[in-house]
Order: structure tokens, then C-alpha cells, then sequence
């Protein structure tokens, strides 16, 4: 971590006190998307503690079926244009025909396709990547799409080499990787509210796994349920808890999955989104042994550090991102991505293993402390203040 993003955590007052800025983010979707995930979820509690400060907030993003062209979200103004592919382009003549030089500082989310601001706002900006495509696409797109998408990613990425990246550890190994400056990355976590999530003390008198987070072929719920599998023929009363939405195929074939193995008596499927029954969430979370998460990629992994809020240890891949928020072996368990046996192996030893999931818990917990979406918003906020001046 830079010296002076050290410097933000010892002065969190002083930087809440600074100068107010007018902020302008582009992001492809926003927290009310359907599809929104962990980036959407960052973005607004982010820009919901700048606004608490003073600072005003304009996020430009896609639209969405049933979706308003404006809205207000925690006071952040949204303007939703186009759609998933559209936006890109509307999004540059919106900012050229009605936001020209009324914002001080531009953010650039950038989720396997930028905004490309450099191109036409002469502001100072900030990139956010919240993670590289790279194998995602292969389970996401054909493959000649994934291939096509896989050698373009680098090379749209260097274009941001000389502006200031704000990413996760992993994250920035990669960018590092494929030629973007050490010095351009500014590694800053997520958080955790831990007003919201906290243990109760009280765990689901059965074995109870957790999956939460968006319903697509990379997060490797598949895997998951072939291991439930595996763990019920050892634990005969284990359940399972999936949380999220995603894409509609997807989860049918999850649902089909799921009776074609007999386990419809293990598995719950809760089809939550955007702010439906966040208290329920944080209630599974509390209640849950473990948190199952097989992802091929991630970002960061807001679930893990969220469960380990609530004492809710993880079981999860040793891939990008969740090596960021998992201590192997102390406040979790990491295996090999896409290895049922593993995995099924790793839940039944934490599950069964009273000794061994007491000490996780603990020590997650303890971890989970490490993220604080205060301190996340106000590291942001001293890098857009250098920025601008």
C-alpha cells in the first residue's frame, strides 16, 4: 500500500473535512440492476459515504428492463442510458451534449469493456477494475468470442497505463502482469458494514451450507452441488442455501441439477436481488456453518469478508481474488478450482470437525475487521484529491 493511502486511514477526519467535489462515474450497471453484483454493491456504498460528506455523485450506466431513466439512489443522481453494449457508446455523447465540465473528477469503471473517457473528457479520472475477464469468458461466451475477448482485454487495459488504477491485490498482480506500471495501482479493498453483519452467536442446529452471489457459470455453483452430493452421503443432514439470481438458464439448469441428483431435500434456492430482504440474507449468513464459494474468478470476494463478519468461514477456490479475502487454513480453506472431490472434501472436514470450525470462525471474524467501507471510501477519496490537484 502507498504511503499516502497509509496516511488516509491515520487521518480519516481530515479527509472528510477537505474541499467537496462534484464526482462523475461510469459504470455499466448500477446497484439496482438485476444483475448487479459485488463492483454495483462497491459503487454505492462508496459513493453513499461521499455524499454523507457533502460530495455530489452522478452515476451514468445502463439501463435495464422496467428501468427508469432517472433515478436517486442515497442521494446519488443516476442517468441510465442504453443498454448492456450501448452504453459505451451514448455514454461518451451524453457526457459531450450534457456534462461537459460540470463534474471535478471522472471515474472509469471498467468491467471487461471501459468507458474509454480518455478519449473525450479532459478531466482529471480515476480507473476502477474491479477484475480481469481472462478465463470468465470461456465459461461465459462461445469460444471464439472468449478467445477474441481474451487477447483484446490487455491491450484495452494498457491504454489506462498512465492513469491511476484503484483495484484489489490480485487484481493489480494481473494488471502488473500484462504491462501496466506498479506505480499506477493503488490497491484498495472493499469494505464490510459491521453495523449489518455481525455474529449472533447462534449457528442452524444442522449442518448448513451458504452460497451467496449472481447465478452465472464462472461462480461455479455446479460444482457446489455435485459436492453437496459427495458431503450428504458423510452428513446425511446437511442443507444448502443458495442465495442469488443470474442468468435465467443457468439457474434452471442448477434447479435441474439439483433434482436429477435427489438432493431437492438439501438444497434451497432463495432468488433474492437488490435490496430484497437484506435482513433474511444476513440472517442465513448468521445462521450457516460455512460459506461454500467454487468461483473460478473473482474480483475480491464482498461474500467471504461479509460471512466472516457474521463468524461464517469459507470454504472457497484458490483463484484471483478470494486469495485476497481467505487465509488458508486459518479463517478458511482454499482448493483447487473445479475440483468437486476437493471441495466436498474441505466442507465435510469443517462441518465435522467441531475443533477446527470453531478456530475459523474466530479467526474470521477477527479478519473481517481488516474491511470497513469507511475506510474504503475515504482512501478513494485522498487518491481523487491528489488527483485533482
Amino acid at each position: 500500500m502507498s504511503i499516502y493511502l497509509i496516511y488516509a486511514l491515520l487521518t480519516a477526519k481530515s479527509v472528510r473535512k477537505m474541499e467537496k467535489y462534484k464526482i462523475l462515474i461510469f459504470n455499466w450497471r448500477d446497484p439496482k440492476h438485476p444483475n448487479a453484483g459485488g463492483a454495483e454493491k462497491a459503487t454505492h456504498e462508496i459513493a453513499k459515504r461521499w455524499i454523507q460528506h457533502g460530495h455530489g455523485v452522478h452515476l451514468v450506466c445502463g439501463n435495464y428492463h422496467g428501468g427508469s431513466r432517472f433515478d436517486n439512489i442515497d442521494g446519488m443522481q443516476v442517468t441510465r442510458l442504453g443498454g448492456r453494449y450501448s452504453i459505451y457508446p451514448l455514454a461518451a455523447l451524453h457526457y459531450l451534449r450534457r456534462l461537459r465540465g460540470k463534474y471535478d473528477v471522472i471515474i472509469d469503471e471498467i468491467n471487461t469493456v471501459p468507458f474509454f473517457t480518455p478519449f473525450y473528457a479532459k478531466k482529471p479520472k480515476v480507473v476502477f477494475i474491479h477484475q480481469l475477464a481472462a478465463e470468465v469468458l470461456f465459461e461465459e461466451l462461445p469460444f471464439v468470442q472468449a478467445k477474441f475477448w481474451s487477447v483484446l482485454e490487455p491491450h484495452i487495459l494498457r491504454m489506462y497505463r498512465d492513469m491511476p488504477i484503484v483495484t484489489s491485490q490480485s487484481t493489480r498482480n494481473d494488471l502488473v502482469r500484462i504491462g501496466i506500471p506498479e506505480s499506477r495501482i493503488h490497491v484498495i479493498n472493499y469494505g464490510v458494514d459491521h453495523n449489518l453483519y455481525m455474529p449472533t452467536g447462534k449457528k442452524n442446529l444442522n449442518p448448513h451450507v451458504l452460497f451467496i452471489g449472481r447465478l452465472r457459470r464462472f461462480k461455479g455453483v455446479h460444482y457446489l452441488i455435485r459436492a453437496m452430493k459427495r458431503a450428504v452421503k458423510e452428513i446425511p443432514n446437511v442443507k444448502l442455501s443458495i442465495i442469488g439470481k443470474g442468468d435465467l438458464e443457468y439457474e434452471n439448469y442448477l434447479k435441474k441439477l439439483t433434482k436429477d441428483l435427489n438432493l431437492a431435500e438439501h438444497i434451497t434456492f432463495y432468488e433474492f436481488g437488490f435490496r430484497e430482504s437484506l435482513e433474511r440474507k444476513i440472517e442465513i449468513m448468521q445462521d450457516a456453518w460455512l460459506l461454500a464459494f467454487p468461483s473460478i474468478r473473482e474480483g475480491f470476494g464482498l461474500a467471504v469478508v461479509e460471512a466472516n463478519a457474521c463468524g461464517t468461514p469459507a470454504v472457497a477456490t484458490d483463484v484471483p481474488g478470494l486469495r485476497d479475502t481467505v487465509r488458508n487454513n486459518e479463517t478458511g480453506i482454499l482448493v483447487p478450482p473445479k475440483d468437486v472431490d476437493a471441495l466436498a472434501k474441505a466442507m465435510v472436514e469443517v462441518l465435522t470437525n467441531d475443533e477446527l470450525r470453531v478456530s475459523l470462525s474466530k479467526k474470521c471474524l477477527k479478519h473481517s475487521k481488516l474491511f470497513d467501507w469507511d475506510k474504503t471510501a475515504d482512501q478513494m477519496l485522498l487518491l481523487l484529491k491528489r488527483v485533482v490537484r
